[in-house]
C-alpha cells in the first residue's frame, strides 16, 4: 500500500467540517463533501460532474510527501482528501485522464482509493441513460425560494449517491449530473403536487 506519511506533520485546525463517506456498491466507499451545495466526490471535476478544473476551486493545495510525491490535499476534521494523477505520483493532472481520489484517515490508514477500484477486473457495463424531469411543490418554512431549490437539489443528490434499498434491483448509478434547476413562478407552479416523471427513459 503506498505511503501517504507527510514530509511534515501538520496541525489540523478546529472547526473543519467532516468527509461524508458514501457506499456506491458492497465494498466501494467514496468520500464527499459539499460545494455550492452540492456533494462533491471528484474534486478535479467541476459540480456537473462533466468538465475538468484544477482542485484548488475547491479550496485543495500543493502538499509534499515522502518519496517525492506530491499531490492536492485539503483536510477534513476525519482526515485528508488526496487528487493525484492516475500513477499516484503527482498533482499534476490530465483532463485527458481520470483523476485518482484518496481518502486518508487520521492514523494514515487510505480508507478509499479510487486507483485501486479502477484497476479491478470491471464487466463491460450495460448501460441506459435515464432522464427525470422533476417538478416539486415545498413549503418554504420561512425559507426563501432559492433555499428550498438549493436543498431540494442536496435531497435528490444524496438519494442518488445513497443507491438502491435492500431488496431492490442490483442497478447502479455510475455518474450523475443536474442539467439545470429553477424556480418557478407562482403562475407556473404546476397544479399537482406529485412527481412528474413525464420522460423517464433516454437512450
Amino acid at each position: 500500500m503506498t505511503n501517504w506519511s507527510e514530509l511534515s506533520p501538520r496541525e489540523h485546525p478546529p472547526g473543519l467540517p467532516r468527509a461524508t463517506p458514501r457506499q456506491l456498491q458492497a465494498g466501494v466507499t467514496r468520500y464527499t463533501f459539499v460545494h455550492d451545495d452540492l456533494e462533491i466526490d471528484d474534486p478535479s471535476l467541476d459540480v456537473s460532474g462533466r468538465h475538468f478544473v484544477s482542485p484548488r476551486e475547491y479550496g485543495f493545495s500543493i502538499r509534499g510527501f515522502l518519496g517525492g510525491k506530491t499531490a492536492w490535499a485539503r483536510d477534513f476534521a476525519n482526515g485528508t482528501m488526496l487528487v493525484v494523477n492516475a500513477d499516484g505520483q503527482s498533482h499534476v493532472l490530465s483532463p485527458r485522464g481520470a483523476s485518482r481520489v484518496l481518502f486518508v484517515a487520521r492514523d494514515g490508514s487510505v480508507l478509499q482509493d479510487s486507483g485501486s477500484a479502477s484497476r479491478a477486473p470491471q464487466r463491460t457495463p450495460d448501460v441506459a441513460t435515464v432522464r427525470l424531469t422533476l417538478v416539486a411543490t415545498v413549503d418554504l418554512q420561512g425559507e426563501s425560494p432559492e433555499a428550498a431549490r438549493a436543498l431540494l437539489m442536496r435531497m435528490v443528490d444524496r438519494a442518488v449517491l445513497a443507491g438502491a434499498l435492500p431488496g431492490e434491483p442490483d442497478v447502479r448509478v455510475m455518474e450523475h449530473a443536474f442539467e439545470g434547476s429553477a424556480v418557478l413562478s407562482a403562475d407556473n407552479s404546476p397544479s399537482s403536487t406529485h412527481t412528474d416523471f413525464s420522460q423517464l427513459l433516454d437512450l
